[in-house]
């Protein structure tokens, strides 16, 4: 009877399998019992020497997320002062504006300080985009105590116009002294030459007719005369930008100081 060749080349490979097996314990058993300089076994170094890579790896990666997540941590706070601070920037710099929009209007009260006896601050609240040098609205009215023809200055206490109809209980027109519409009695007031002063819809206001005999100069200040009876004397008006002789007459024409200044707050002049 044949043996099988498949069963005896199988019988060979486990013989094989366990001799090598037997002697890898045994290298290891060997291993252990030898003894190196640094008073180690043989075997204690061989596994010394697999393990420290992935110690070394281990170790490097836990570094490394620790180094990761301590910047992630301090950037965010960071981050977060800066949004602290520049809420707080924020913050100053509308206190700031508000600040001095108050000291815009304390000037404006010590302009008229002294000089008025009754009056009081109104912010403007529209203008007319179709004719801006012929009206203008404030937030003030007859509520608090406005009438028609009380007298309205700038902050630097010259002369702006005054309230006109409408007039309601919170708001009011202001007539401009640029309005073609009335007049203004004014003088020059370097020698008190007298005339009325109109308006045109524009930036400029003349005399008409003016007498022409007194000097006249360019830059000469322009002042109320209290003719008119509803402005009182000498409220700064403007200057002397043109002058044009007629046989007896002057043709002078004047810009407003308040034409070039700013007009978001006005000081309204009460009556008595």
């Amino acid at each position: 009877m044949r043996s099988d060749p498949g069963a005896h080349g199988l019988s060979t490979e486990k013989k094989s399998a366990v001799l090598v097996l037997i002697l890898f314990v045994d290298l290891i058993l060997i291993s252990s019992q030898i003894m190196l300089k640094n008073q180690q076994s043989l075997l204690q170094t061989i596994v010394a020497n697999m393990i420290m890579p992935l110690q070394l790896t281990f170790q490097k990666a836990t570094d490394f997320v620790g180094d990761e997540l301590e910047r992630y941590v301090f950037q965010r706070g960071i981050f977060r002062k800066y949004q602290q601070l520049k809420k707080k920037h924020v913050e100053l710099r509308v206190e700031n504006v508000a600040l001095n929009r108050q000291l815009r209007d304390l000037q404006g009260l010590k302009a008229a300080h002294g000089k008025f006896s009754r009056f009081l601050m109104a912010t403007v609240i529209s203008v007319d985009i179709n004719f801006p040098y012929a009206s203008l609205v404030i937030d003030q009215g007859t509520r608090a105590g406005l009438v028609e023809n009380d007298v309205v200055l700038n902050t630097d206490a010259e002369l702006v116009g005054r309230i006109a109809k409408p007039l309601t209980a919170f708001s009011a027109q202001v007539r401009l002294i640029t309005s073609p519409v009335g007049g203004t009695g004014a003088a020059i007031e370097s020698n008190m030459l007298e005339g009325l002063l109109k308006g045109d819809n524009g930036p400029q206001c003349r005399f008409e007719y003016l007498l022409a005999n007194k000097p006249v100069r360019l830059g000469d200040r322009v002042v109320t005369s209290g003719t008119d009876l509803i402005y009182p004397s000498l409220l700064p008006i403007g200057r002397v930008t043109a002058i044009r002789q007629d046989y007896l007459t002057l043709e002078v024409s004047v810009r407003p100081f308040f034409v070039d200044k700013p007009i978001r707050k006005l000081v309204v002049l009460l009556h008595e």
